[in-house]
């Protein structure tokens, strides 16, 4: 059985809960969600999944949003959905003793994995041309939260009564602000606002972004698609994200207000708490710090 270098992982409790809605414009549903037991390899929204122990080799909690014509976005999802946490999966067995860097170098290569099974459909059927999805893959791995990203689904921390953006949204607005071009007068109003730079998918390759965080007791995230995001002012987000109610509850009022707002995308989301004794306690007044992965980071001190 592989180990994590640290704590005791058997010590972390995460409860959960994830929904979809296909809102109240689109036609189908072309978003997918995943929650995956990395040691038990248990997938899907089970009560066992929504209130578990996190095992050695971590859980995974991941949004797909899929896009392309008619049912190509959807495939495309779900295809990453179903691929991304059986390679990480299959792949961290394999290994004696998983450190931070192998966990984060399999969580890339399983994304990387499965853009090729996406893309490789895409070029095998004209049905399938041009399809893509988002991926935001959020993993907690010992005291660690590793997300690895593609597209502009997002992972949000909730703590001590606010909310930070972990993830960067891959789009061409903020590739222009990246290369110091002048931007819009009003980007949230542009009609460049949803285009990406990159979908699992749609190119041969694409570079997985990885940031990190530490998860303290009493944190909760928020995994989701734009079409939450962008329906439900990021107040109203954090307000319902820390209601203590049964967290199928907050999923609900999630989707029932993104609907009272239009509703005019697919809506998504995984909302999760973590805590016991293998997490530090939250500190008054320490920051959340969303950092790039940096292997140099994770070295054993000497």
């Amino acid at each position: 059985m592989a180990e994590t270098t640290g704590i005791d992982a058997k010590a972390i409790h995460v409860t959960l809960f994830g929904m979809s809605d296909m809102g109240r414009v689109r036609k189908n549903n072309e978003d997918n969600f995943v929650v995956c037991n990395l040691t038990t390899g248990e997938v899907g929204v089970t009560p066992a999944l929504c209130d578990h122990i996190v095992g050695p080799l971590g859980s995974l909690f991941m949004i797909a949003d899929g896009m392309g014509g008619e049912a190509s976005g959807e495939v495309a999802s779900q295809l990453a959905s179903v691929t991304v946490p059986k390679r990480l999966y299959d792949n961290l067995k394999t290994l004696g003793t998983v450190s931070e860097s192998n966990f984060v170098a399999l969580l890339r290569e399983a994304i990387e994995y499965a853009n090729q099974i996406i893309f490789q459909k895409a070029l095998a059927n004209p049905t399938y041309h041009g399809m893509g999805t988002t991926t935001t893959a959020a993993a907690l791995f010992g005291q660690h939260l590793f997300i690895g990203q593609v597209g502009d689904s997002r992972c949000y921390l909730i703590r001590n009564k606010q909310m930070t953006q972990l993830t960067r949204d891959q789009t061409f607005l903020n590739y222009l602000r990246d290369i110091g071009a002048e931007l819009p007068a009003d980007p949230e109003k542009d009609s460049r606002k949803g285009i990406l730079t990159q979908a699992v998918g749609s190119s041969e390759t694409l570079d997985v972004k990885v940031t990190y965080t530490g998860i303290n007791q009493g944190d909760r995230i928020l995994v989701c698609c734009d079409g939450l995001y962008n329906m439900v002012p990021e107040a109203d987000l954090l307000e319902i994200a820390s209601r203590g109610e049964p967290l199928a509850e907050n999923c609900k009022a999630f989707i029932e207000k993104a609907n009272a707002n239009g509703g005019t995308d697919n809506i998504t989301m995984i909302l999760a708490e973590f805590s016991g004794e293998g997490l530090p306690p939250v500190a008054a007044g320490v920051a959340v710090e969303g950092k790039e992965f940096a292997e140099e980071n994770f070295r054993p001190q000497t």
